[in-house]
């Protein structure tokens, strides 16, 4: 028992070293997000908060397809660095850099070349439509660094720097926002140059990482890699659930765009940002635990650490359900007060902001859990569960819900859809962590009792599901 306490104590002290600083990162960006859109709707005024709100969705799809990448080969890397491979491992960090650059190439010319399109698609309207382009004609061709700066960050990460991360991360935002309140509250430039200093950013948490790999303080080295199918796949598989769960962020922001258009008008949208700038913080801290736990559970699931695995699986959970309370409870009571922020000469906008940040933040509690038990999946590479739940998060309930209120019901309880969404797929993804864990115990059970009998060759193809610590 003292012997299992230690160990539960040290994986403890892991979560930390790795939670923490990943949370600190994610809630400054996140807060800096906030300062954006607080900057954007003092400095440009509510049209410049609805375009942008806009053009959200098409910047979040950068952001899934880099998760796609970068989560899905670092669980692969964890693995197999988990299992001594060190070589198998940088060939996998290698595979991922070059294709997210490679992609985030390909993503920057197509969003400049294609930019008024794009943001007819997005739903711009007339009265949106030429801030909207405009912002993106500076935010797609930051693409390329997108991409490559999420890859980098994942994988220093987990190649034991969280600090390193954190530190870049953190001064990225910092400098971010300083040039976001010079450029467009005292010198009074246009949204142009909102993307702009996000880009600045970005290269600045670049040269950051660079320093991980130019000082050699980690396996991580920059070779030119060997492309192998069966790595590609196994990557992919692994990063599908977090593409869609990337995804799943812009195609909620998108139905929601389209309903409150149809049902309140560009009012509404405005208020919808708003709230979306405060739900950022607490959606980025329930992130940045999932990214923190990613490495401890991936390098269990490499080890055959059943017990270490778990320990940090329940540590999650909790953290991911304790946090989004908080903030819940934060925005049901000074939901006003958050709003003056951002805009406070429009009393409708007030009355209309404050109630949908009273409802629409509950949503939370639900998702932190989820998250964690796609990450469950994800590093037992599960990836069916994982991917299922992730895709209703993408297009299901939540979509039902909207069309129910919108079709139905002229609008009311538009701003519960999310929440009563996001409440079914965590009771789903609940069921299928229950029956996962129930047949893995049946596999230990029964590979147990072939042990102790008289046949010792491998029964394996009768076993519903292989206990992942073999």
């Amino acid at each position: 028992m003292g012997a299992q306490s230690a160990s539960f104590k040290t994986i403890s002290k892991q979560f930390a070293k790795y939670v923490v600083p990943s949370v600190i990162g994610m809630v400054v960006q996140a807060l800096y997000t906030v300062l954006d859109g607080i900057v954007v709707g003092q400095g440009i005024g509510e049209i410049g908060l609805a375009a942008i709100n806009i053009v959200f969705p098409l910047g979040m799809i950068v952001i899934a397809l880099a998760m796609l990448i970068s989560v899905g080969g670092a669980n692969v890397y964890s693995f197999y660095k988990g299992q001594g491979e060190a070589a198998k491992a940088n060939n996998i960090f290698c595979q991922c850099l070059t294709l997210s650059a490679v992609a985030g190439a390909v993503l920057a010319l197509a969003g400049f070349a294609f930019r008024e399109p794009l943001a007819l698609f997005a739903g711009a309207n007339e009265a949106l439509l030429p801030s909207a382009t405009a912002y993106l004609k500076w935010l797609a061709p930051f693409s390329l660094f997108q991409m490559i700066v999420c890859c980098l960050s994942i994988f220093v990460r987990n190649d034991d720097a969280p600090r390193l991360v954190m530190i870049a991360t953190v001064t990225g935002a910092v400098i971010n926002a300083i040039l976001d309140v010079v450029f467009i509250l005292i010198l009074h430039y246009g949204i142009e140059v909102a993307a702009m200093t996000n880009g600045i950013g970005m290269l600045i948490e670049l040269a950051f990482y660079a320093t991980h790999f130019a000082g050699k303080k980690g396996m991580l080295q920059i070779r030119k890699p060997v492309f192998r199918f069966a790595d590609m796949k196994r990557v992919f598989g692994n990063g599908f659930a977090t593409f869609l769960m990337e995804f799943s962020l812009p195609a909620v922001t998108f139905s929601f765009n389209l309903a409150i258009i149809r049902t309140v008008g560009t009012l509404g949208v405005t208020a919808y940002s708003i709230v979306g700038y405060v739900c950022a913080v607490v959606n980025m801290v329930l992130i940045g635990v999932t990214h923190g736990a990613q490495p401890l559970m991936s390098f269990s699931h490499g080890q055959g650490d059943k017990k270490a695995f778990f320990h940090a699986y329940r540590l999650g959970v909790r953290t991911n359900i304790i946090i989004p309370v908080i903030v819940v409870g934060l925005c049901f009571t000074f939901s006003e007060g958050i709003v003056s922020l951002f805009r406070s000469d429009n009393p409708e906008l007030t009355a209309l902001t404050s109630r949908m940040l009273q409802l629409y933040p509950l949503a939370h509690i639900a998702i932190g859990v989820t998250l964690m038990n796609v990450l469950y999946f994800q590093t037992t590479e599960r990836n069916t569960f994982s991917a299922v739940i992730s895709f209703l998060r993408c297009i299901g309930f939540i979509q039902v819900f909207l069309l129910l209120s919108v079709y139905l019901f002229d609008g009311k309880g538009l701003y519960l859809a999310f929440f009563s969404g996001e409440l079914c797929h965590l009771v789903i993804s609940q069921i299928f962590v229950k029956r996962t864990k129930r047949l893995e115990d049946m596999a230990v059970q029964t590979q147990r009792f072939l042990n102790k009998g008289d046949r010792k060759g491998e029964r394996e193809s009768d076993i519903p599901f292989k206990d992942f610590t073999d």
